[in-house]
């Protein structure tokens, strides 16, 4: 049964990252174990990036096209020149075989296995917020989970379990844990008096504490330093050097980058995000409620001047959050509950 072809439908960006980066990280994982798993994307593009180089990829235009189509409640209608792409990329797409199983992330809606009526597949669930995402309000019992050739939905949070538990009780629910790289995100006590944040997370909530720090000017001594476009290296560099990292984690599945933060030492202050909730301890991070502006911004300003008098006990927090990410968010977890979770499907 290893030998069943398993395509994991997959949005085409240069360079993986977040959840799509997981999809790769799943497809590789799959096939070191003697599964046969590929990304299937849309069509070939010049691609430089490692990611690329070490997972397999197959290619398949007008498949996607036809997902793509079902996500939109348009009449779409091809044209001539559209045709002739068709034809085209009909010489280089991958031959679908029959038994092939499909994995489709959550994004994609409620009407993409339209394009697929006679194959099974599995829904990865990387972030339950966004479940029913294309919906109206007029609910239907046709939706993808409860066709009959979905068979089942991963999930990566207890948060998210909760949700399914709730939303289809009956459903073929599988929890895996996410898994840290600690080779590159790993434990540093010298810190600066820095404070990381990521830009693209609810920036209107960073714009407001960030500015407001500064316009108070009791943090003149503090760098804010926001982590965007940058390699996995780059990003732990930073978070190595970073006294805090400030979480604006937003309805999240799990939300990685305070995890990444707290493998690094950081104490973390902000935002669960829901799915943050499993990780955001209180002996070494300070959870935000959402939304609250200036009890982030005091929180922030309390702990600074807390770090100021007695950097050692921060130290010690971060040691406390990085062994704690290694306990519980290594790649030896993420694998064992991936491999775990597939042999029970495929069996």
């Amino acid at each position: 049964m290893k030998n069943r072809k398993i395509y994991f439908i997959c949005p085409s960006v240069s360079v993986p990252f977040g959840g799509i980066k997981q999809i790769y990280k799943y497809v590789n994982i799959l096939n070191s174990h003697g599964y046969n798993a590929s990304v299937l994307l849309k069509k070939k593009k010049k691609r430089d990036n490692v990611w690329y180089q070490l997972t397999k990829i197959s290619y398949h235009y007008e498949l996607i096209k036809n997902i793509e189509n079902n996500i939109s409640s348009k009449n779409h209608k091809s044209g001539f020149y559209e045709k002739l792409k068709l034809l085209f990329h009909r010489f280089s797409a991958h031959p679908i075989e029959k038994d092939a199983l499909f994995v489709f992330p959550e994004i994609y809606g409620n009407s993409f296995y339209k394009a697929i009526p006679n194959h099974q597949y599995i829904i990865l669930n990387q972030n339950c917020y966004y479940t029913f995402q294309g919906y109206g309000y007029d609910y239907s019992e046709e939706n993808p989970y409860l066709n009959k050739n979905c068979i089942g939905t991963i999930v990566a949070s207890e948060n998210a379990q909760k949700y399914f538990e709730v939303v289809f009780p009956s459903h073929n629910l599988y929890r895996t844990r996410l898994g840290i790289d600690t080779g590159v995100f790993s434990f540093k006590d010298k810190k600066k008096k820095k404070i990381a944040f990521m830009p693209r997370k609810l920036s209107e909530d960073s714009l407001q504490v960030i500015n407001i720090l500064k316009a108070r000017k009791r943090m003149n001594d503090w760098e804010f330093f926001p982590i965007d476009n940058m390699n996995e290296q780059e990003v732990a560099q930073h978070l190595k050097e970073s006294a805090f990292f400030l979480s604006f984690n937003h309805r999240e599945g799990f939300g990685l980058p305070p995890v990444e933060a707290m493998a690094c030492g950081c104490f973390v202050i902000g935002y669960s995000g829901q799915g943050g909730k499993e990780y955001f301890k209180e002996e070494f991070s300070c959870l935000i409620e959402e939304g609250n502006i200036i009890d982030f911004v005091e929180k922030i300003e309390n702990h600074a001047l807390e770090y100021t008098t007695n950097p050692n006990l921060f130290f010690e927090k971060g040691r406390i959050a990085s062994q704690f990410v290694l306990d519980n968010y290594s790649l030896e977890h993420e694998t064992k509950d991936w491999i775990n979770i597939w042999m029970k499907i495929i069996s």
